[in-house]
Protein backbone atom coordinates (compact mmCIF):
# COMPACT_ATOMS: atom_id res chain seq x y z
CA UNK A 1 0.00 0.00 0.00
CA UNK A 2 2.91 2.26 0.70
CA UNK A 3 4.70 1.74 -2.56
CA UNK A 4 1.26 2.40 -4.10
CA UNK A 5 1.17 5.84 -2.22
CA UNK A 6 4.49 6.51 -3.33
CA UNK A 7 3.69 6.26 -7.14
CA UNK A 8 0.89 8.51 -6.77
CA UNK A 9 2.83 10.86 -4.98
CA UNK A 10 5.23 10.67 -7.71
CA UNK A 11 2.93 11.07 -10.23
CA UNK A 12 1.04 14.14 -9.10
CA UNK A 13 4.50 15.80 -8.28
CA UNK A 14 5.39 15.12 -12.00
CA UNK A 15 2.50 15.68 -13.97
CA UNK A 16 2.20 19.09 -11.87
CA UNK A 17 5.87 20.44 -12.15
CA UNK A 18 5.21 19.73 -16.37
CA UNK A 19 1.85 21.40 -16.28
CA UNK A 20 3.77 24.48 -14.92
CA UNK A 21 5.94 24.85 -17.40
CA UNK A 22 8.17 27.99 -16.65
CA UNK A 23 7.57 31.24 -19.18
CA UNK A 24 11.13 32.24 -20.37
CA UNK A 25 9.60 34.68 -23.05
CA UNK A 26 7.38 37.95 -23.78
CA UNK A 27 7.12 40.65 -21.19
CA UNK A 28 7.21 41.24 -17.66
CA UNK A 29 6.87 43.79 -15.05
CA UNK A 30 7.85 43.62 -11.54
CA UNK A 31 8.79 45.92 -8.66
CA UNK A 32 12.06 45.86 -5.85
CA UNK A 33 13.59 47.18 -2.68
CA UNK A 34 16.97 47.92 -2.57
CA UNK A 35 20.32 49.22 -0.65
CA UNK A 36 21.50 52.81 -2.81
CA UNK A 37 24.79 54.07 -2.67
CA UNK A 38 26.09 56.84 -4.73
CA UNK A 39 29.59 58.40 -4.38
CA UNK A 40 31.46 61.16 -6.46
CA UNK A 41 35.25 61.74 -7.31
CA UNK A 42 37.14 62.93 -4.12
CA UNK A 43 33.43 62.97 -2.14
CA UNK A 44 33.27 60.33 0.53
CA UNK A 45 29.90 57.72 -0.46
CA UNK A 46 26.37 58.04 0.79
CA UNK A 47 23.91 54.79 1.51
CA UNK A 48 20.35 54.02 2.06
CA UNK A 49 17.03 52.37 1.48
CA UNK A 50 15.74 52.71 -2.35
CA UNK A 51 12.77 51.23 -4.76
CA UNK A 52 12.37 50.75 -8.22
CA UNK A 53 9.83 49.21 -10.74
CA UNK A 54 11.95 47.28 -13.49
CA UNK A 55 10.34 45.74 -16.82
CA UNK A 56 11.14 44.03 -20.37
CA UNK A 57 10.75 41.75 -23.18
CA UNK A 58 12.64 38.60 -23.71
CA UNK A 59 13.01 37.74 -26.86
CA UNK A 60 13.89 34.46 -26.43
CA UNK A 61 15.28 32.03 -23.57
CA UNK A 62 18.87 33.72 -23.44
CA UNK A 63 18.18 37.30 -24.77
CA UNK A 64 16.24 40.38 -23.54
CA UNK A 65 15.76 44.03 -22.95
CA UNK A 66 15.20 45.64 -19.88
CA UNK A 67 14.39 48.47 -18.14
CA UNK A 68 15.10 49.87 -14.80
CA UNK A 69 14.12 53.02 -12.69
CA UNK A 70 15.40 53.29 -8.98
CA UNK A 71 15.26 55.96 -6.47
CA UNK A 72 16.92 56.64 -2.95
CA UNK A 73 15.85 57.39 0.00
CA UNK A 74 17.98 60.33 1.59
CA UNK A 75 21.18 59.18 1.68
CA UNK A 76 22.69 62.41 3.57
CA UNK A 77 23.64 63.05 6.81
CA UNK A 78 24.50 65.98 9.49
CA UNK A 79 22.02 67.65 7.85
CA UNK A 80 22.80 67.12 4.23
CA UNK A 81 19.75 65.48 2.08
CA UNK A 82 20.90 63.80 -0.57
CA UNK A 83 18.88 61.72 -3.57
CA UNK A 84 19.71 59.43 -6.31
CA UNK A 85 18.34 57.90 -9.26
CA UNK A 86 18.24 56.27 -12.66
CA UNK A 87 16.26 54.89 -15.56
CA UNK A 88 18.59 52.51 -17.28
CA UNK A 89 18.23 50.56 -20.58
CA UNK A 90 20.09 47.51 -21.23
CA UNK A 91 20.40 44.47 -23.26
CA UNK A 92 20.18 41.24 -20.92
CA UNK A 93 21.25 38.01 -21.37
CA UNK A 94 20.60 35.19 -19.69
CA UNK A 95 21.64 31.83 -18.73
CA UNK A 96 19.27 29.09 -17.36
CA UNK A 97 20.45 26.45 -14.89
CA UNK A 98 17.30 24.82 -14.81
CA UNK A 99 13.58 25.54 -15.16
CA UNK A 100 13.87 26.91 -11.51
CA UNK A 101 17.11 29.01 -11.59
CA UNK A 102 18.98 31.49 -13.67
CA UNK A 103 21.60 34.04 -13.85
CA UNK A 104 21.49 37.23 -16.04
CA UNK A 105 23.99 39.96 -17.30
CA UNK A 106 23.50 43.64 -18.73
CA UNK A 107 25.27 46.45 -20.04
CA UNK A 108 24.01 49.78 -21.33
CA UNK A 109 22.92 53.34 -20.97
CA UNK A 110 21.08 55.04 -18.03
CA UNK A 111 20.28 58.82 -16.89
CA UNK A 112 21.48 59.27 -13.58
CA UNK A 113 19.87 62.35 -11.59
CA UNK A 114 21.18 63.19 -7.49
CA UNK A 115 19.91 65.92 -5.97
CA UNK A 116 21.74 67.15 -2.82
CA UNK A 117 19.78 69.98 -0.29
CA UNK A 118 22.23 71.58 2.24
CA UNK A 119 20.16 74.62 3.50
CA UNK A 120 20.59 77.63 0.75
CA UNK A 121 21.90 75.35 -1.38
CA UNK A 122 19.74 72.73 -3.32
CA UNK A 123 21.16 71.57 -6.95
CA UNK A 124 20.05 68.89 -9.69
CA UNK A 125 22.44 66.89 -10.69
CA UNK A 126 22.34 64.89 -14.34
CA UNK A 127 24.03 62.93 -16.70
CA UNK A 128 23.89 60.17 -19.23
CA UNK A 129 26.42 57.45 -18.22
CA UNK A 130 27.08 53.38 -18.55
CA UNK A 131 25.00 50.90 -17.09
CA UNK A 132 25.37 47.10 -15.72
CA UNK A 133 23.87 44.51 -13.87
CA UNK A 134 24.09 40.93 -12.84
CA UNK A 135 21.38 38.50 -11.13
CA UNK A 136 20.15 35.61 -10.06
CA UNK A 137 16.34 34.42 -10.96
CA UNK A 138 14.33 32.19 -8.88
CA UNK A 139 10.93 31.13 -10.83
CA UNK A 140 8.42 30.63 -8.05
CA UNK A 141 5.40 29.95 -10.15
CA UNK A 142 5.34 29.61 -13.94
CA UNK A 143 4.87 33.23 -13.96
CA UNK A 144 6.26 34.58 -10.71
CA UNK A 145 9.55 34.98 -10.39
CA UNK A 146 11.98 36.48 -7.22
CA UNK A 147 15.25 38.12 -7.92
CA UNK A 148 18.24 39.09 -6.49
CA UNK A 149 20.66 41.88 -8.39
CA UNK A 150 23.21 44.43 -8.21
CA UNK A 151 22.74 47.15 -10.69
CA UNK A 152 25.43 50.28 -11.37
CA UNK A 153 25.40 53.41 -13.04
CA UNK A 154 28.43 55.18 -13.54
CA UNK A 155 28.70 58.83 -15.46
CA UNK A 156 29.30 62.83 -15.02
CA UNK A 157 27.03 64.84 -14.21
CA UNK A 158 26.30 68.91 -14.36
CA UNK A 159 24.44 70.82 -12.63
CA UNK A 160 21.09 71.58 -14.20
CA UNK A 161 20.87 75.48 -13.03
CA UNK A 162 24.78 76.56 -13.11
CA UNK A 163 25.64 79.76 -13.54
CA UNK A 164 28.99 80.48 -12.13
CA UNK A 165 32.34 78.93 -12.53
CA UNK A 166 35.35 79.69 -9.77
CA UNK A 167 38.34 78.03 -9.07
CA UNK A 168 36.89 75.60 -6.19
CA UNK A 169 33.62 74.84 -8.19
CA UNK A 170 32.45 74.48 -11.71
CA UNK A 171 29.07 73.41 -11.61
CA UNK A 172 30.37 69.06 -12.18
CA UNK A 173 30.32 65.85 -10.37
CA UNK A 174 32.66 63.90 -11.98
CA UNK A 175 32.73 59.84 -11.87
CA UNK A 176 29.66 59.48 -10.10
CA UNK A 177 28.48 55.55 -9.18
CA UNK A 178 25.04 54.90 -7.87
CA UNK A 179 24.79 51.21 -7.08
CA UNK A 180 22.44 49.23 -5.47
CA UNK A 181 21.67 45.84 -4.39
CA UNK A 182 17.59 44.77 -4.79
CA UNK A 183 15.22 42.11 -4.20
CA UNK A 184 12.79 41.66 -6.67
CA UNK A 185 9.53 40.23 -7.61
CA UNK A 186 8.07 40.22 -11.27
CA UNK A 187 5.52 38.67 -13.54
CA UNK A 188 6.53 36.91 -16.62
CA UNK A 189 3.36 37.39 -19.11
Amino acid sequence: MNKLKFAALAAVLVSGSALAEVDKTGFYVGGSLSQVKASGDGDGSSDGAGFGAYGGYNFNEWFGLESIMFVSGDLGEDGVDVGAGALTFTPKFTYHFNDTFSAYAKVGVASMALVVDYGSFDQDFTGVGLAWGVGINAALTENLNLRLSYDETRGDLDEDSFWFDNEYYNGEIDNVKISQVALGLHYQF
